[in-house]
């Protein structure tokens, strides 16, 4: 048996062959859907298991899609198998998988990349870049790993002149979609997240009108922020994620 690390039910086991262990794990409450990676890349052969596996999710659930997309589950899975204390140790975590954290000059509009081979893989962030505030640094950091675990590789934004481009501009968008939902979801656990806000909703409930309740939804925002180290706009989107702001 595995519980739900989101809403704690019992989850079902998947199997790609009845003669091995399970391959994926599904939430029947809340639609998690987690292949057994261990935090590693998925290989074509988990892909075209989630293709043939996810669907039969959906007739198990009783709300919301079942398949959010391997980048949150990859993120749960690296949190699961290294630890998810909150605020997450985001650097220490990429160093863990093998991805050390390096400072160097870039265009200056960059914030980071990812460098080196696949033997020594480094996450990169400009030195030159203006950081507003160490939350920015932390979510840069998440990006580029986010990048590197999900197999991403260089990315170009668009076609320079006299240069086939690596990656065309569409492909290049569902690259930052999946890096910003790993992201979050490894600096803001979906798990955890929901757990602090039912801490802090009492704030909201005792608000009377409009302008006070918008108020102390400010404050359970910041506090949120500050416990998860993230930015309060980050943070806003997460809780709207996660339908807690209704």
């Amino acid at each position: 048996m595995r519980a739900c690390p989101v809403c704690e039910s019992e989850m079902l086991a998947k199997f790609a062959s009845e003669c091995e262990a399970p391959v994926a794990w599904s939430c029947p409450e809340c639609g998690l859907f987690q292949l057994e990676t261990g935090g590693r890349p998925f290989t074509a052969e988990e892909r075209a298991a989630i293709l043939t596996i996810a669907p039969q999710v959906g007739t198990e659930r009783h709300a919301a899609p079942a398949w959010r997309g391997h980048a949150a589950v990859q993120a749960r899975e690296i949190l699961e198998t290294f630890g998810s204390d909150v605020p997450v140790d985001v650097e220490g975590l990429a160093e863990r998988l093998g991805y050390p954290v390096s400072w160097r000059s870039l265009p200056r509009t960059t914030r980071g990349a990812v460098a080196g081979d696949a033997d020594h893989p480094v996450l990169i962030l400009n030195r030159d870049y203006p950081f507003r505030a160490d939350v920015e640094r932390r979510w840069a950091v998440a990006e580029e790993l986010a990048h590197a675990v999900l197999g991403h590789g260089t990315l170009v934004a668009s076609e320079d002149p006299g240069r086939t481009p690596v990656l065309l501009e569409p492909a290049r968008q569902v690259r930052e979609r999946e890096a910003k939902t790993f992201a979050a979801e490894l600096l803001m656990p979906a798990a955890k997240v929901r757990l602090v806000f039912q801490r802090e909703q009492p704030i909201i409930l005792r608000a009377l009108g409009s302008e006070e309740r918008a108020q102390a939804v400010h404050t359970v925002i910041a506090d949120l922020a500050r416990e998860f180290k993230v930015s309060q706009q980050a943070m806003r989107i997460r809780l709207a994620e996660l339908d807690l702001l209704t």
